[in-house]
């Protein structure tokens, strides 16, 4: 029995220094770091293997803008360690700690994080406010309330703070408060959806049904979109865009704005070898607008295929379809395609809609078919001015209506929008009239009905 423990023993310490050996045979501490980044797509596995054949592992510097890399590429087995690795080189000043706390955070080691940040919210740094946000954020992940609405309360003018704060305060009766801090965001940004649709939801909290449909209405005809997104998803794309296929992208767009044809067609190209083995439709947006301004409709064509077999249909790609069999002298599929843009719906900031309409009535007017172009001109101005009511320009709006609602007399959805707008311009006579008219034409438009019994 003696001699089996002593054959297992030696068996194991023979394992333990051939592993040894390897390790130093591969350089030890000094090895080259190698990561999971053939995952990515070819641009960005080649930008972060030349970084990693050119890290420095004596630099604390080095082992944090490494781990920084990787937490923006969601490596983050290999993010912990490069800033443990810093760790032991030397200290890390209040920055990397707190690139060090976002990395722990996005790891799921929430109350590690928390202590890691701890100091630099405390600090005069710049990057406290920010801290105290991350804090906040990843004790609601905790469902620690109380210490979440301690910390987002330390932020500066923080979009996200005062959204996350306001809907703790909500959801603990305390709407009241959340309506304070929903005016001090609205004064700073007063175009911001999601602020009205919040404070919204407070007053109906509060049982004012009134001002929660002031606040509602105000949402309708705003646009802005606060992106949730803390400081370090703002590092994430600043790396990105520093990188890989976005670089190419990026040097193609600048060169179809100049003029440089030449360039923008060729870069188009090379982002996508870059993009391997991933797809993105900007890239084929890229690469369709360099080709047909470049006179090479069909190969631009070729890109808007990929896009709608990767992406499906949108408003956008049918308007640059059209674009492209227009060039090619195609008048009948040029109309087929902008007749589909006009009917897929463009996000609420999109002009699609709105240039597949007016392309058409082009398109008619230079056939000759004035009644056809003057109808799509009266939709071109509807879909303008639904753009507009969305960027809160009221007054706009309601131009561009009322002159579309004189072409387009039996269409019930342009005599909402004229409703609407006017209601907003407090014009309660002119806006009983439109919702009037939407109603005969349409008796079962449910908005339609909410608007006239709010102007009677």
């Amino acid at each position: 029995m003696r001699r089996l423990h002593l054959v297992l023993l030696l068996i194991v310490f023979g394992q333990i220094a051939a592993i040894g050996m390897r390790y130093i045979g591969h350089g030890g501490f000094k090895a080259p770091v190698v990561s999971r980044v053939h995952k990515l797509e070819n641009g960005f596995r080649d930008a972060v293997r030349e970084i990693e054949r050119n890290h420095d592992v004596q630099s604390v510097d080095s082992w944090v803008h490494l781990g920084e890399i990787y937490t923006t590429f969601a490596l983050m087995p290999e993010a912990e360690y490069c800033f443990r690795r810093a760790l032991q080189v030397g200290d890390l000043n209040l920055t990397q700690q707190f690139k060090f706390g976002v990395c722990l955070s996005r790891r799921g080691k929430l109350e590690t994080a928390i202590s890691i940040l701890k100091p630099v919210a405390a600090s005069s740094h710049e990057l406290a406010s920010h801290a105290n946000l991350q804090i906040g954020l990843d004790y609601l992940r905790l469902d620690a309330r109380k210490e979440a609405e301690v910390f987002l309360r330390r932020t500066e003018n923080d979009e996200i703070a005062d959204f996350a704060l306001s809907r703790i305060l909500i959801r603990d009766n305390r709407a009241k408060e959340a309506i304070e801090i929903l005016d001090r965001l609205i004064l700073r940004s007063p175009n911001s959806m999601r602020a009205h649709q919040m404070q919204g939801w407070a007053y109906e909290k509060l049982g004012d049904e009134e001002q929660a449909r002031a606040c509602f209405d105000r949402s309708m005809h705003t646009s802005e979109m606060i992106i949730i997104h803390p400081i370090s998803r703002d590092w994430d794309e600043e790396n990105v865009s520093k990188m890989g296929a976005a670089v190419a992208l990026t040097a193609s767009t600048e060169a179809l704005d100049r003029g440089d044809l030449e360039t923008a067609t060729s870069e188009a190209m090379h982002s996508f070898k870059m993009l391997e083995p991933l797809w993105r439709p900007a890239y084929a947006i890229q690469a369709s607008l360099s080709f047909l301004k470049s006179g090479d409709p069909d190969t631009a064509l070729f890109y808007l295929k990929r896009w709608l077999i990767h992406d499906g249909e949108s408003a956008y790609l049918w308007e640059l379809t059209g674009d492209c069999f227009l060039a090619k002298g195609d008048e009948a599929k040029a109309e087929a395609a902008w007749l589909r843009g006009q009917a897929v719906r463009a996000s609420k900031t999109v002009q699609s809609n709105a240039e597949c309409c007016r392309k058409l009535s082009d398109l008619y007017a230079s056939q000759g078919q004035s009644v056809k172009a003057e109808l799509y001109r009266g939709y071109h101005l509807y879909e303008s001015g639904r753009l507009q009511w969305r960027d809160n320009k009221v007054r706009e709006a309601n131009n561009e209506l009322n002159e579309a609602v004189s072409i387009l007399k039996e269409d019930p959805d342009v005599w909402f929008a004229l409703a609407e707008a006017q209601r907003a311009l407090s014009d309660r006579n002119a806006a009983r009239h439109s919702y009037e008219q939407c109603l005969r034409l349409a008796p079962n438009h449910g908005r339609a009905r909410v608007g006239l019994e709010l102007v009677q």
